[in-house]
């Protein structure tokens, strides 16, 4: 079938003139439209904007269905919102952390700023689903603060450095000892009300000095041989 290129109807391959418009046919040029047209090919040429914009619209779409789903079996159910306030929470969480970079890739900081801020808001909304906030502010908020924040300090010593290689291990090992002890001061704090550190110690003591030993290692070696040719791998 060719198509009019006047009006676009369609016509038969023998048609050398429009029944509609009366235009003149060139059958080999509307088949050529035509393919042009409809060439699968061409629909995944999609810009980087537009394939963020269709796993956005995907992503909300799919979110949305989970959301309505699970709040009317728990409608069906109980005739209240009761234990689905749990997943509808954690769905809006989900759909915030992948939205940050998916409408906002141009502006990294912006994203990872609306990503930070969606942690804290997730372990609040869970608290106050509960009726009252109690172990959110006390618990869930500095713990969560501190591992944001030794992210944070991590990236931005990676991004500082000249040379990546074994001192972005350090930087991470060194990040995971903090968040330990954190954990930990935080927990003892709440239920004890004093000071306890004990196995967050153990993990601290023996994960500093393997990151010294890599901070040398990348420092030290890597300046007379690559770590491949070093290792063999």
């Amino acid at each position: 079938m060719a198509l009019c290129p006047e009006c676009g109807v369609e016509l038969d391959a023998s048609v050398q003139f429009c029944p509609l418009c009366g235009a003149a046919v060139q059958p080999e040029a509307h088949s050529s439209s035509r393919e042009s047209m409809f060439d699968p090919e061409d629909r995944e040429n999609f810009t980087e904007d537009e394939r963020r914009t269709i796993a956005w619209e995907v992503l909300s779409v799919s979110t949305g269905i989970a959301a309505v789903v699970v709040c009317a079996v728990n409608l069906f159910v109980d005739r209240r919102l009761t234990w689905s306030l749990y997943p509808i929470v954690s769905l809006v969480f989900i759909w915030v952390l992948f939205t940050m970079p998916l409408r906002l890739g141009k502006r990294p900081l912006l994203a990872a700023l609306g990503a930070a801020v969606a942690l804290p808001g997730f372990l609040l909304a869970l608290n106050l689903i509960e009726g009252r906030l109690s172990w959110a502010p006390v618990i869930a908020l500095p713990i969560a603060l501190v591992a944001e924040l030794s992210a944070a300090v991590v990236a931005f010593a990676t991004s500082r450095a000249k040379r990546k290689g074994a001192n972005v291990i350090g930087f991470c090992l060194l990040a995971v000892a903090l968040l330990c002890m954190d954990i930990e001061a935080t927990i003892s704090l709440y239920f004890f009300g004093r000071l306890v550190l004990q196995w967050s110690a153990i993990v601290a003591t023996a994960l500093v000095p393997v990151s010294g030993f890599l901070f040398y290692l990348h420092h030290r070696v890597t300046k007379k041989s690559n770590l491949r040719k070093l290792f063999r791998l």
